[in-house]
């Protein structure tokens, strides 16, 4: 089971957005009053310019997962709401949310976890709402932790998915360009390997780890800002089968992310409280 918790902390998957050649059609033609000339590559070119000088922003996320657990007649449910402020440069990130935990074994429980993290490029600090406790992770995991957090920069994942751009839908409303995707196959199997691939390349444990993966089905609606290009919304739906060492899970993900205050998160600062009354663990 312990190679399943490790997979399970990078099994959120964000894919960024994509691009083509033709100009985004009305997704209501009363409702647009400022219809765009652009094509959809322009609008990727000028998303990924933006991405790239993103300095700060604001992130909300709400998160469902089920899990079918390997071997097991058993269903985990896990349901998570995220508020985040994220600095890029020098990486500075508070999270505060809520994850509660339901399975269809009895003898599992239920639970609610009451979550609050700081991270920076040199320390790691997460509270722990069961015992009350702050906690210091090592040097070690931040170090997993960068090589993850890299992953997720967007002009990184823009870079990546750069050859899926005829597979979005393009279309546009009075403030925003909307992309979305309805996939599945091996094409886009290969998309999210590589990118878990990335993400598990410096973590303990994983690399004599055999991995495969299905990728049945994945759904994107993503909205980019008119006249900033900054990517404001991603919402991504996964139904995935992930193989590990000859055991099969099925995960199935709704992820909804929204994004706010583009490069207005000047500072964050984690508490004196925090630091000397955290647990090295």
């Amino acid at each position: 089971m312990k190679k399943w918790s490790t997979l399970l902390a990078v099994a959120t998957l964000t894919l960024g957005l994509a691009a083509c050649n033709e100009t985004a059609a009305p997704a209501n033609e009363k409702d647009v009053t400022e219809k765009s000339e652009l094509t959809l590559q322009e609008v990727y070119d000028k998303s990924m310019a933006a991405s790239e000088e993103l300095k700060s922003v604001k992130a909300k996320i709400d998160m469902k997962q089920t899990m079918q657990l390997p071997g097991q007649d058993v269903n985990l449910d896990i349901n998570s709401l995220m508020d985040m402020d994220y600095i890029i440069d020098p990486l500075q990130i508070h999270q505060t949310g809520t994850t509660s935990m339901k399975s269809t074994d009895e003898n599992m429980g239920n639970q609610e976890m009451k979550m609050e993290s700081y991270i920076t490029k040199d320390a790691f600090y997460t509270y722990e709402g069961e015992s009350g406790q702050w906690m210091k992770f090592p040097q070690e995991m931040m170090n997993q932790l960068m090589s993850t957090t890299d992953q997720s920069n967007p002009s990184n994942q823009l870079k990546q998915i750069e050859g899926y751009l005829e597979d979005f839908t393009f279309e546009q409303d009075n403030d925003n360009y909307i992309l979305t995707l309805e996939a599945s196959g091996e094409k886009f199997t290969e998309l999210v390997k590589e990118q878990v691939d990335e993400a598990l390349q410096n973590m303990v444990g994983v690399e004599e780890i055999e991995m495969d993966m299905i990728i049945n089905s994945v759904n994107y609606l993503i909205h980019i800002d008119k006249e900033t290009f900054q990517t404001n919304k991603v919402d991504m739906v996964l139904d995935m089968d992930m193989t590990i060492d000859g055991e099969t899970m099925n995960m199935k993900q709704d992820m909804k992310s929204d994004f706010s205050n583009f490069n207005q998160v000047e500072e964050i600062v984690i508490p004196q409280e925090v630091i000397d009354n955290a647990v090295e663990i």
